[in-house]
């Protein structure tokens, strides 16, 4: 055996010798008691560990702080650098529950991360984003900008980078968005249903029917008034595909909409007369419209449930036809084309979204006042999960 390879085998054996004995390996501080040693799993968040093991998902920036702190020690440890971001294999320190509180104070958290959000006026009118957006933020350190405008508009904001994510109702024009490479992980999300309101008089006599076209060639024959939204919103789209199923004569129109200072042009067909009234507003101001002019009007059921606590007297007339079924869906923005989108926190989102607990919320909402949710909750997760 030569001089080199005696030396190294000597070496090796030397090492094999010691290292059962710690000796050369990284010396690290004995763990206190209470505190535990978790090596992250697939699927796992910061906040469920908080949960689990200190009993408040809102403590896990002491998770944060005991793992950065020990990682100064003993570098086998994560550097936990954003609280939204752990990956399988890492290896963090959960401290004892009575020194939570301690860490959770010395813990200084980096800036909330932006996501921008394009979205329909529903989920805003309804109030649903404002009761539901809070959970996010706190567990993921985001603070969410929400731009609620028509389908239509949103999925425009997607199309020029000017989101991160999108949440709308038309699935044709959800899956055209995705195949032309805008968007991407489209994800059910929710549902509600469209219904015809009215005033209670109901002059074009309605009331009752459950043939939805039927109800608006009434509506035509008598000239009653109608206010549409005329904004190429998910509403817009569906009542103008019932008009189509009408058989009237319908005249093409086109328009400037200008919403969140961006004007765009929308066509779109409608019966003619000065009865029908094409209003270029969101749902919450046309509601308020065909309140004031007591005409009839087609609505998401959350929304119109949600301005009936603002005194609006329109009553819901016609419900109940499967072709007012009305299903949301949430996008990411595509970022090989927005390459400046901020996709990893959209991707959050969307997990967030349609996670069990969210989606348990969503099917809580409403009921305390108007006993049944303006949601049915509709994800993968929440229907695998009943």
């Amino acid at each position: 055996m030569s001089r080199i390879k005696l030396r190294l085998f000597v070496s090796i054996l030397l090492l094999s010798l010691l290292l059962p004995l710690g000796l050369g390996a990284v010396e690290s501080a004995p763990l206190r008691a209470g505190e535990t040693v978790y090596t992250v799993q697939k699927d796992d968040n910061l906040w469920s560990l908080a949960e689990k093991y200190l009993g408040n998902g809102a403590a896990y920036t002491a998770i944060v702080a005991a793992t950065n702190a020990r990682n100064a020690q003993d570098p086998t440890f994560a550097r936990i650098a954003n609280p939204r971001i752990i990956q399988p294999g890492w290896k963090i320190l959960i401290p004892a529950p009575e020194d939570a509180g301690a860490l959770m104070a010395s813990y200084k958290p980096p800036e909330p991360e932006k996501l921008i959000l394009a979205t329909t006026t529903s989920t805003e009118n309804s109030g649903l984003l404002a009761y539901i957006l809070p959970d996010f933020e706190a567990k993921y350190n985001a603070k969410v900008e929400v731009i609620a405008v028509g389908t239509g508009q949103a999925l425009k904001l997607g199309e020029d980078g000017n989101c991160d994510v999108v949440l709308v109702h038309t699935r044709s024009k959800e899956e055209a968005f995705v195949e032309a490479g805008y968007g991407v992980n489209r994800k059910d999300l929710m549902y509600n249903d469209f219904v015809l309101v009215g005033p209670a008089s109901d002059p074009a006599g309605v009331r009752g029917m459950t043939d939805i076209v039927a109800a608006l060639a009434r509506i035509a024959e008598t000239q009653s008034l109608f206010v549409s939204r005329g904004d190429d919103s998910g509403t817009h789209i569906k009542e103008q595909s019932l008009w189509k199923e009408s058989g009237l004569e319908l005249q093409e129109r086109s328009s400037t909409i200008t919403k969140k200072g961006q004007d765009r042009e929308v066509t779109y067909v409608r019966p003619p007369g000065d009865w029908y009234i094409s209003a270029g507003q969101g749902m919450g101001a046309v509601l308020t419209m065909a309140d004031e002019l007591q005409a009839y009007t087609l609505t998401d059921r959350g929304t119109y449930l949600a301005r009936t606590l603002e005194g609006i007297d329109l009553v819901v007339l016609v419900e109940g036809d499967p072709r007012l079924f009305n299903p949301y869906g949430i996008i990411a923005v595509n970022p090989q084309r927005h390459p400046h989108v901020n996709f990893d926190l959209a991707m959050s989102f969307i997990n967030w979204f349609t996670s069990v607990p969210t989606q348990k919320m969503i099917g809580e909402f409403g009921k305390d006042r108007f006993g049944r949710p303006l949601f049915v909750p509709d994800s993968e997760a929440w229907r695998a999960a009943r």
